[in-house]
């Protein structure tokens, strides 16, 4: 069968338009939802590589997407990604969340398990709640308008060490061409997060993708989790290496079929 290829689709979002990559035919869809300070165009290398139907999207306030007036945060998303959802996948689908699109997914399952066929971290982050409220406060500071111009260029330098050249310069290219509102916002709900309420309420398929397993990351804090370790990456395995993340998704979604 002929791969179908991507098309552009708008759907209308609690916020406003939310811009869509709608790509290949059958099988098990899959919905990708990208970190902060990020875009769809992270996931397309992965979506031409799929012969399943999938979608991505630019969450509020990110790449095409309007909305950049909020508001913001894990809830917020999860209402985007309702509406992508509603619109495009009407029956079960496997969501993908990377980074903060993790906990936005962790949080659509523990809302609507009965719509996913199954739920695939990608570099998910722990339960930050816990975090001393000092240094909270002055994480986020560095988001604040006086201060992210001069921070931002170095805030995913221990991020990208490992990467790939080809990742460091898509990277900080959404980097640039995101909106401090929205990535502030984002980051901020992530210390009011539980991860935890996606694994008491979605009891289907549930894997993670890693290039790393240090204590404050989520495979860590949950050893309950199956997990894939790409080493000798960044936080970014979709970039650096294409060919095992196909694998490694192909191979979640044959698990998916086969416990549906």
């Amino acid at each position: 069968m002929k791969h179908k290829e991507a098309t552009t689709v708008t759907v209308p979002g609690p916020a406003g338009r939310l811009m869509a990559t709608v790509e290949g035919d059958g099988g098990i869809p899959v919905l990708f939802v990208h970190d902060f300070a990020a875009d769809r165009t992270h996931w397309a290398e992965t979506q031409h590589g799929l012969a399943t139907r999938s979608v991505s999207f630019d969450q509020r306030g990110m790449g095409e997407s309007s909305g950049g007036h909020g508001p913001f945060g894990v809830e917020a998303s999860v209402e985007d990604v309702t509406a992508v959802a509603d619109a495009l996948l009407p029956e079960k689908f496997v969501l993908v969340g990377h980074g903060f699109g993790a906990a936005v997914a962790g949080a659509f399952a523990s809302y609507y398990p009965e719509r996913l066929a199954g739920l695939l971290y990608v570099e998910p982050v722990g339960d930050m709640r816990r975090t001393e409220k000092a240094d909270v406060a002055a994480w986020l500071e560095n988001f604040s308008e006086a201060k992210y111009g001069g921070f931002h260029e170095h805030w995913f330098t221990p991020l990208l060490l490992e990467a790939k050249e080809k990742t460091r310069a898509l990277v900080m290219k959404t980097l640039r061409t995101s909106r401090r509102e929205a990535i502030a916002g984002n980051m901020e709900s992530l210390f009011r997060h539980d991860p935890g309420e996606a694994f008491e309420r979605f009891k289907g398929p549930t894997h993670a993708l890693v290039a790393f397993t240090t204590p404050e990351t989520l495979v860590a804090q949950r050893p309950e989790l199956s997990h894939s370790v790409l080493p000798h990456a960044s936080h970014w395995p979709m970039l650096d290496a294409p060919q095992w993340f196909h694998t490694e998704l192909v191979r979640f979604l044959g698990r998916c079929k086969s416990e549906h």
